[in-house]
């Protein structure tokens, strides 16, 4: 893999770690949560969906 494919690969990582991170600040915000909480709640979500999945 080359050099400069390799930094695309880290600029749309954390492009992509960005829009997460504002549609979560979002949301904290529209119900008056901690942003951590909003954070704990999708991860607990995503390994829900991980069980049932596999």
């Amino acid at each position: 893999m080359d050099e400069k494919l390799k930094e695309e690969i880290k600029e749309e990582i954390k492009k992509t770690g960005s829009q997460i991170d504002d549609k979560v600040e979002e949301t904290a915000i529209k119900y008056q949560v901690p942003k951590w909480a909003v954070w704990l709640t999708g991860a607990v979500a995503v390994g829900v969906i991980i069980k049932i999945l596999f």
